[in-house]
């Protein structure tokens, strides 16, 4: 017995050190009682005779049996007192799941709610080795899935390689990846015929991001990707990056409760989550159509000229919404976009601006006439000539813009200073970023007209010695045609939350007002003048109003100079050239052909024709022609009974040649396309008595 009480005794000592070591204050006060307690017995059990043995050892057990009640209730005291918390997280951690969720990001549109950039979400499908190694319910679930989803999959192989990681330990095998929407159901439905809860094959859900067209719109809607140590994607440029707070999904946290092996999950459970973590959506001022016509246009002419660079823009003139860009280059997977990014100095395209602002300010008028000699002038120990030898003798301010004369622009410039000239630049924005809502747009490099030289004002006058980006031109060009008013340009309508409701729109923002309207009608007429008869003639397109400006840049070499024989070939026009819908600009960056259609008015002016003729055909607007015969038509009325009895063979006449022949006739006319004369209905030689109308289809 004394053995027994002895070896009891080092236990305890031994388990009081552990608990002084550990710091367990339970231990300790347990062992030290136990401790004293086998002390007091020891002493006590002296002192009994051999007679009264039960009746200690009766109390002796009483006493052991109280002593490890109160063992008992110090631990009780100490786990839900003391260490409360302590044994709560360890519940909660067995219990309870606490998952972090993200809201899909939102997608981006057109104009006509067409999806540009959205989500698809895809699955990957892995298996646990251990728990579906020896199970035959996991296993033949594993063999429907394969057969349902039509997966590559060796059913054989696939359960040779889990078994043989079962025995290696291993919990985590892929199984299938990108799996579908439909097959993701799929499988969730077979695992519930199988009954399996226990993560023996599960999912993983992904979302990427897709793009309609990613050649088309790429240097517009942008792209994401991941930034610095961040693991969700982020716009990195275009819209995408703009736009970043507005389309990137909430975050928040779900709780979880589980019963205790984790297979169910409790009914009580709560997620706590925002009503909505979904991004915005976006909705450009991008039109799909002319989208698409200014990119294939402007493809074509790209390869056509070999040219190293080419990229366009066109844009309402009234309100500054960009419809459309197009960019191409050399490189691949290039998302910059040099409409906002790239300064270049812009060439003749820059004269209607100075032109504009001495019309406005009376140092010129219509009338004005400036003798130009033998197309030379000298300033400052520099010539500055024409780029045509056939340009000389006296010229009229329109024929200044028609013959594109850069004497006539310098003698303009002599009358007026530096310090005019930079009142000009800064009121059509060319000091300023234009603000357009699209990243990294270049700020302008500028100096003082304090610090320039003598012959920097003059060269300014013809688009030399001043750097600007396309859309600042695109801007200020607006002003001219569009009653004077310099609007910021936007590529963003309006951003609307899931269900539909705007939360931001973007509505027209003018930002100075350069010139009056008389100023800018005087300009309309004259920069028509230039397509009409003048330097940019092969954007002209018959039956239409189309107004606009040539420019050829030398390209500049920095200290070196301006590069012989490179060149920005541009146009930049207008539509109608009335009441200005459509305005673009069309620059070819260094593009190789000949010296003799290096000029903006060859390589540039037929890519607007082309577009414009396309717009007008996919927006049904009628010439000015037909407009004003229709008008003519309805107003008259006519009560008699028309001289042509027999439908003529309108083949190959023209359109105002078909109305001259049914001018006295009672007959609408339907017209569909332009040109000329392709088919008609009735067709030649039909009776025309009773017929109230005839189509003829243009080509």
């Amino acid at each position: 017995m004394f053995k027994l009480k002895l070896l009891i005794l080092i236990a305890n000592i031994i388990c009081l050190g552990i608990g002084i070591y550990s710091k367990n204050h339970m231990l300790i006060v347990s062992s030290s009682l136990f401790i004293l307690y086998l002390l007091w017995v020891c002493r006590r059990w002296k002192t009994i005779s051999q007679k009264d043995h039960f009746v200690v050892r009766a109390k002796a057990t009483n006493d052991i049996i109280l002593f490890f009640i109160v063992i008992l209730c110090l631990r009780l005291y100490n786990v839900q007192v003391i260490n409360k918390d302590k044994y709560r997280k360890e519940i909660e951690n067995q219990i309870q799941g606490i998952y972090n969720i993200r809201g899909d990001r939102g997608n981006i549109y057109d104009n006509m709610g067409r999806e540009l950039a959205y989500n698809v979400n895809i699955y990957n499908v892995f298996v646990d080795p251990t728990r579906v190694a020896n199970n035959e319910s996991a296993m033949k679930a594993i063999k429907e899935i394969i057969v349902e989803t039509k997966a590559n999959k060796d059913y054989k192989k696939f359960m040779q390689e889990i078994k043989a990681e079962d025995k290696l330990g291993r919990r985590y095998k892929p199984f299938l990846k990108e799996v579908s929407e439909r097959d993701n159901e799929k499988i969730i439905d077979i695992k519930k015929k199988y009954e399996l809860i226990n993560n023996e094959i599960f999912l993983k859900k992904e979302s990427r991001r897709k793009y309609y067209k990613k050649e088309l719109y790429q240097t517009i809607v942008g792209t994401v990707g991941f930034v610095g140590n961040n693991s969700d994607v982020t716009g990195t440029v275009g819209i995408e990056k703009e736009y970043e707070n507005y389309l990137r999904g909430g975050e928040a946290k779900r709780k979880n409760i589980f019963s205790k092996n984790r297979n169910l999950m409790l009914p009580t459970a709560k997620e706590e989550l925002p009503l909505n973590l979904n991004g915005k959506n976006i909705y450009l001022t991008i039109d799909r159509d002319i989208q698409y016509i200014l990119n294939d246009e402007m493809k074509k002419h790209y390869e056509f000229t070999n040219s190293e660079e080419a990229y366009a823009v066109i844009i309402e003139p009234d309100t500054g919404k960009i419809l459309a860009t197009s960019v191409f280059n050399k490189k691949k997977n290039n998302y910059r976009n040099p409409v906002f990014q790239n300064q270049l100095e812009p060439g003749s395209i820059f004269k209607p601006i100075i032109v504009a602002g001495a019309l406005q300010d009376g140092y010129v008028t219509k009338n004005s006439v400036f003798d130009i000699k033998d197309g030379r002038i000298q300033k400052y120990n520099h010539t500055i000539k024409e780029a045509s030898k056939s340009t000389k003798g006296i010229l009229t301010l329109p024929q200044v813009l028609e013959k594109s004369s850069n004497v006539a622009m310098v003698l303009i410039s002599d009358r007026f200073n530096n310090a005019t000239m930079e009142k000009y630049l800064e009121s059509f924005g060319f000091y300023n970023k234009t603000g357009v809502d699209y990243p990294y747009e270049v700020k302008p490099y500028t100096t003082s007209s304090r610090r320039w030289d003598g012959l920097k004002k003059y060269t300014i006058s013809f688009g030399q010695g001043i750097a600007v980006t396309p859309i600042q031109m695109a801007a200020a060009f607006s002003a001219i045609v569009n009653g004077g008013k310099l609007y910021k340009p936007y590529l963003v309508d309006r951003i609307e939350n899931e269900n539909g409701v705007v939360i931001r729109r973007n509505l027209p923002k003018q930002v100075g007002q350069p010139i009056d309207e008389k100023t800018s009608k005087q300009m309309r007429e004259m920069l028509e003048g230039v397509v009409e008869i003048g330097g940019g003639k092969q954007a002209r397109l018959e039956g239409y109003r189309i107004g606009g400006k040539t420019g050829t840049a030398q390209i500049s070499g920095g200290k070196k100079g301006y590069i012989k024989d490179d060149y920005l070939t541009s146009f930049i026009g207008f539509f109608p050239a009335d009441k200005p819908k459509y305005l673009g600009i069309i620059m070819f960056y260094k593009p190789q052909v000949s010296n003799e259609v290096r000029y903006g008015g060859l390589v540039a002016a037929p890519v607007f024709k082309e577009v414009i003729k396309r717009i007008t055909m996919n927006k049904s607007i009628e010439s000015s022609e037909i407009a004003q015969i229709e008008t003519t038509v309805k107003q008259t009325k006519k009560d008699y009974v028309g001289k042509i009895t027999t439908m003529p063979d309108l083949k190959g006449m023209s359109l105002r040649e078909v109305m001259n022949i049914f001018k006295d006739e009672n007959i609408n006319i339907k017209i569909d396309g332009i040109g000329i004369v392709e088919n008609q209905y009735p067709a030649p030689k039909e009776n025309l008595e009773n017929v109230k109308e005839i189509k003829i289809y243009l080509k």
